[in-house]
């Protein structure tokens, strides 16, 4: 049964890929030629979407209202220089139904790598090609193919092993990353304020963020956390030591409130954070003095609480990689629970060899879930008996785990979905009015969008959470099941598309800005330096043409690996059979709604 499925599934792919393709690959017809007077001024163009057929001949006719501009086309090869007073021509040809981006190649302020406008070549079907997919991908995903089981304990290549429990090995990862940190508060400090030539916004936003969310967080879940330079002083200070085991600590090691302990705080700093995005994204003063406040709170929380609170309850970028964590396949666990038990040191909470768990966990009482684990490695080289492993899992295989789903968890999950749409929006889309609305260009207009950020955010997604909760319930005729609770597990399974949602987003704006890095490299500080001859460089890595196919295949992952995790957790709180079938529906349909609305976002 399980063969046949799998089978079917592969089948569907297939068909759906052939489906797509058939738009791109027939040969286009003999259009129109179609001119579009285009001006452009900081930081939009207009008209900012266009809309022609397949096969048409677009001229722009461009001209700057303001400064020099420049007109680039994604994966085209086009890019012109728009200066003052000119007008320049430019033709674009729409060969296949789809979506063409085109943006400003000159460097023209804070928002300049999101100065972006559209056309739109119909008749555009990668929306419903991709939502027919989808529900192909859904349906599919929701017939009960099961996930393996198996771990691979990578601890027992020895080399690793050794290495990990080594005590200087967490210092040689946070120290490189300590003087980069440093550098880049020191670029944001007194390097120039256009953020595309700043190296402190540039290797935040765009080197370290694409890493984070592309490769580390879906990986290796917490893995970042090892190496983050943020608390390190304040620890070293607070244990009075930077690499051996200190007898005595500096610290106060005051307890942490105990009606603070749980994610709201790093909640609260988060929906801060994802507000002003575009205001911290673009400004390299305002990354610096963000790094040097989360800095200063780690400090005084070190000298003055017990432990790493600032990285188990204040962070609002831990708060993030914790509920993404549990999706990744990398997880530290006890081997055998019942050598734990025997064990009355307890020495990966308390400490032994090593230094207690820095964020209270305890591998030997069954911690079952990534998402308070820094993998800091201090519980390997504590345990005396060698019975802790770092393995290789499923995808996502935390998120099944009924024991210890949190409202506060649940609220980050819907908040980082809601946060993937409104930036996406915001930052890849072509309306310069709200693009300008988020720069906080004036105080009405800024909360106006905040009233709009929030209203969606905060209420509009949850509220549509809750409403599939309730229907699921209703139709599965289980009406003693706490609405609270389906909503708390419910948000759970938004979380694979939530971050697939977000590696789509970041590949959109990583990839057209790749050449921003070999330039702020030779120009750290936007002074006119060319240390290394690369300040001119101009070129694209990669071919942009392929962007919306990854898109597409990340959104499709994504949703798949959403409607897998719903069987169990639907089954679970609804029962067996009929009703956990009945109940999936709703829960399946939301999250085909939320992929439908990404792809037409992305592609539409």
């Amino acid at each position: 049964m399980r063969g046949r499925l799998a089978a079917l599934t592969l089948v569907a792919a297939l068909a759906g890929g052939l489906l797509l393709l058939t738009g791109f690959l027939v040969a286009p017809p003999k259009g129109r030629e179609v001119e579009v007077p285009l001006t452009v001024q900081r930081f939009a163009f207009s008209p900012a979407r266009i809309s022609v057929e397949a096969g048409d001949r677009v001229t722009f006719r461009i001209r700057s209202l303001d400064i020099t501009h420049g007109f680039s086309v994604e994966g085209r090869g086009i890019d012109a220089t728009v200066l003052p007073g000119r007008e320049v021509r430019v033709t674009v040809p729409a060969e296949h139904p789809g979506k063409i981006r085109y943006r400003c190649s000159v460097i023209c302020g804070p928002l300049h790598p999101f100065m972006v406008g559209e056309i739109v070549v119909q008749p555009n079907r990668w929306p419903l090609w991709g939502g027919g997919l989808a529900l192909v991908v859904g349906f599919l995903a929701s017939t009960g193919v099961t996930r393996s089981a198996a771990r691979r304990d990578l601890l027992s290549w020895r080399p690793l092993h050794w290495l990990l429990t080594r005590r200087p090995f967490q210092f040689a990862l946070i120290a490189p990353n300590l003087l980069a940190f440093t550098l880049i508060v020191l670029a944001g400090l007194v390097g120039t304020t256009t953020g595309a030539m700043n190296f402190s916004t540039i290797f935040v936003w765009l080197t370290w963020w694409g890493l984070l969310v592309l490769l580390l967080i879906p990986l290796g879940g917490r893995v970042w956390c090892a190496m983050c330079p943020i608390p390190g002083p304040g620890e070293w200070l607070a244990r009075g030591a930077i690499v051996d085991r200190a007898r005595r600590t500096l610290g106060l090691g005051w307890a942490w409130p105990k009606q603070l302990q749980n994610l709201w705080p790093a909640f609260g700093g988060l929906l801060v954070l994802v507000l002003f995005g575009l205001i911290v994204t673009t400004r390299p003063l305002v990354t610096a003095l963000l790094l040097l406040g989360l800095a200063l709170v780690a400090l005084v929380t070190h000298l003055v609480f017990e432990r790493r609170v600032f990285c188990r309850y204040l962070c609002p970028v831990g708060g993030l990689l914790g509920v993404y964590s549990m999706a990744a396949p990398l997880e530290l666990r006890a081997r055998d629970l019942e050598v734990c038990r025997q064990c009355r040191g307890k020495a990966c909470f308390r400490g032994g060899e090593g230094y207690p768990c820095p964020t209270f966990q305890f591998p030997g009482g069954g911690m079952a879930r990534n998402t308070y684990c820094l993998l800091c490695t201090e519980c390997l080289k504590a345990c005396p008996y060698d019975n802790l492993a770092v393995s290789l899992r499923p995808f996502g295989a935390d998120l099944l785990v009924g024991r210890g789903r949190r409202a506060d968890e649940a609220w980050i999950a819907l908040l980082l979905l809601g946060t993937a749409l409104a930036h996406s929006v915001i930052k890849l889309g072509p309306w310069g009015w709200i693009k300008s609305w988020a720069n906080f260009d004036g105080t009405v207009e800024f909360l106006l969008y905040a009233a709009l950020f929030f209203g969606v955010v905060l209420v509009a997604l949850p509220a549509l959470s809750l409403l599939t909760a309730w229907l699921s319930r209703a139709v599965a005729g289980s009406a003693r099941v706490g609405l609270g609770r389906l909503f708390v597990d419910y948000a759970y399974a938004l979380i694979p598309l939530s971050l697939a949602a977000w590696m789509a987003f970041t590949l959109a704006v990583v990839l057209p800005n790749l050449s921003y890095i070999p330039r702020v490299l030779s120009d750290p500080l936007g002074w006119g330096w060319d240390l290394f001859g690369t300040r001119e460089v101009a070129w694209a890595w990669v071919p942009l043409g392929v962007l919306p196919w990854a898109q597409l295949a990340l959104l499709l992952v994504g949703l798949w690996g959403s409607v897998r995790t719903a069987r169990p957790i639907v089954t679970e709180a609804l029962g067996e059979g009929r009703a956990a079938r009945r109940g999936l529906v709703p829960l399946t349909g939301l999250l085909v709604v939320i992929a439908w609305a990404f792809l037409a976002l992305y592609l539409g």
